[in-house]
């Protein structure tokens, strides 16, 4: 059922070109039928027959013929039988053509909602599941589901050709059509308990696929660390198991995926040939005879698609539901609002009793209550795993609540359409990576219409334009993938000035100078202190130093507030957990 609802989207989408794949099957059908029907007079010929012998299953042939004022000859006969073949031929290579398009078509669909649902679903989705299975579902099992669909519009078509090809074959030897048919449901009954042995072996196949991609990729992810810890044999033998595991499970699954059509093909053959020799031997015409085996003969090919289509969705099925499972159909809640949109902070940001929890880890934050005004600048201060953070992704959107209510302007945000709100907003975290490209190519992705002004205006907030301008490609200075050529100052500093480049109304920073030299930290500061009252500065960090300019300061203690006000204020009262903090720093 959830397969024919993906064939059913795919149909809704791209109906003209559906449309056109089933005319062009018809197509292909009745020129492959011309030419076996063309075959007939040939062989008649070869056999030295009168042509009245056969003139029952040819009326409409001689017709022909006789409408054109053509003579029924060899010559003539093999002309014809000649031109069918090639207008067949014709079609076949349309069809395929036809085929490929809507195959691309249905991996561009799937891809695309995966992309919208990945996205969309927000970071709960994202950080439930490992980068191993995300990263297998996209990259191979997502081929799996498209030649699923493809192989539903396969079966389709194969059996559209077969109707024709039956009906045909039924006036020129019923008996042997009959014989034929009836073998072919005895194998398809065979194929049937193979099938549900290769979606067991397509189930194991899977798990090991995204165990295999889990121990491949997450130390890829981290190679510096293993580089650094010496542990490159131990990346390599977690690998290597993992694979060794994986590639015997697929190579049995895809061994049966193979045999099936290669069973029916052979199955098929021999069928086809006592059933001739059968036939022939109660006295039917040998003409008519070699002519309904050239039709089995044609359909051959397309039935044997027909099992590998088959086999090929019975290998698909545990990737469906894994698809399903990662990117549903059902919409999500930001899916379905139109909401408010909003083009500044007019007034402040309020949370009302906010309370959020992981799937894995229970009251990150609870009943927090916070008051940021427009154009403040608030510092969010705690320990490591304080829920500092995960304040600052709810106030973003990022994660909604599980009780309680943000507030922008006083509307909830779950009324204002989001994409405005972070329009709004410039957001800097500790470990920035840098897109591939230009260091301009970086900064027009944060602000697409930003302008060369806009740009240096940006980089000189942050003291970084004289060294820009000093390299000899300037803005063209490719920074290497994720930013590699650039050292970890100037990394944090370019990454703060794509969130200022989108000219932003809150600016969100999450431990932007932790892991920075004292030089790059000092310029981080001065930025920050030239930006206060200008906007809206709320800044996460776990260095209450960095709190002194700050209008008011937020302190964080597993989950809950546990104190607040202005630094000054804190600091005078010695028992003050933002004094412990600050201790517990030096």
């Amino acid at each position: 059922m959830i397969l024919i609802n993906h064939v059913y989207a795919f149909i809704k989408s791209d109906k003209w070109l559906v449309l056109i794949y089933f005319i062009t099957t018809i197509l292909e059908s009745v020129f492959t039928l011309l030419s076996v029907y063309a075959l007939v007079p040939v062989i008649q010929f070869m056999f030295l027959q009168e042509s009245n012998e056969v003139n029952a299953q040819l009326s409409y042939y001689f017709g022909a013929l006789s409408f054109f004022n053509v003579d029924f000859t060899l010559i003539n006969s093999l002309l014809i039988f000649l031109l069918m073949t090639i207008l067949s031929s014709i079609t076949s290579v349309f069809f395929f053509f036809i085929s490929r398009v809507n195959g691309y078509a249905i991996a561009f669909m799937l891809r695309s909602w995966a992309l919208h649902k990945f996205y969309g679903q927000g970071l709960t989705f994202i950080n439930n599941y490992s980068f191993g299975i995300i990263q297998n579902t996209f990259t191979k099992e997502i081929d799996k589901v498209s030649d699923a669909i493809y192989s539903v519009l396969n079966l389709i078509s194969v059996t559209i050709f077969s109707v024709m090809m039956f009906s045909f074959s039924m006036q020129l030897s019923q008996s042997m059509t009959l014989i034929i048919i009836v073998s072919y449901i005895f194998v398809g009954i065979l194929m049937s308990i193979i099938g549900k042995k290769i979606s067991s072996l397509s189930t194991v196949t899977l798990d090991t696929a995204n165990i295999n991609s889990n121990k491949l990729f997450n130390p890829i992810l981290n190679a510096k660390n293993v580089l650094a810890f010496a542990r490159k044999k131990w990346a390599y033998d977690i690998h290597a198991d993992s694979f060794k595991e994986h590639a015997q499970a697929a190579v049995k699954s895809q061994t049966l995926t193979f045999t099936l059509p290669e069973l029916f093909k052979t199955s098929s053959v021999i069928i086809s040939v006592l059933a001739l020799f059968y036939v022939l031997s109660q006295g039917e015409q040998l003409t008519l005879l070699i002519a309904t085996l050239a039709i089995f003969i044609r359909m051959q090919g397309k039935l044997t698609v027909f099992t590998a289509a088959y086999a090929n969705i019975r290998d698909a099925l545990p990737s469906i539901l894994q698809y399903d499972k990662l990117f549903p159909k059902n919409k999500t809640h930001q899916d379905e609002k139109k909401g408010k949109k909003i083009q500044d902070l007019q007034s402040s940001i309020e949370l009302k009793n906010v309370s959020f929890s992981y799937s894995d880890r229970a009251n990150v934050l609870s009943n927090v209550n916070l008051l940021i005004q427009k154009n403040s600048f608030v510092t969010f201060v705690g320990h490591s795993g304080s829920g500092k953070s995960t304040c600052a992704d709810i106030i973003m959107g990022l994660y909604s609540p599980n009780s309680g209510k943000v507030l922008i302007d006083g509307i909830s945000l779950d009324e204002i359409e989001l994409t405005s709100y972070l329009d709004i907003v410039g957001y800097v975290q500790q470990d920035n990576i840098l897109v591939e490209g230009s260091i301009r190519d970086n900064l027009l992705w944060a602000n697409p219409k930003a302008n060369v002004e806009d740009i240096w205006e940006a980089l000189n907030l942050v003291s970084i334009d004289n060294f820009i301008n000093s390299l000899p490609e300037g803005l063209d200075t490719m920074v290497g993938d994720r930013g590699v050529t650039l050292s970890g100052g100037q990394r944090q500093r370019i990454a703060l000035a794509l969130a200022l480049v989108r000219k932003p109304k809150i600016l969100i920073l999450d431990e932007v100078t932790s892991a920075l030299d004292q030089e790059s930290e000092n310029i981080i500061r001065k930025s920050l202190e030239s930006l206060v009252n200008k906007l809206t500065i709320i800044l996460v960090t776990h260095r209450p130093s960095l709190a002194k300019h700050s209008d008011i300061t937020y302190v964080f203690e597993s989950g809950f507030i546990a104190e607040s006000g202005n630094y000054k204020e804190l600091t005078k009262n010695k028992k003050a957990l933002l004094n412990q903090i600050e201790g517990n720093l030096k």
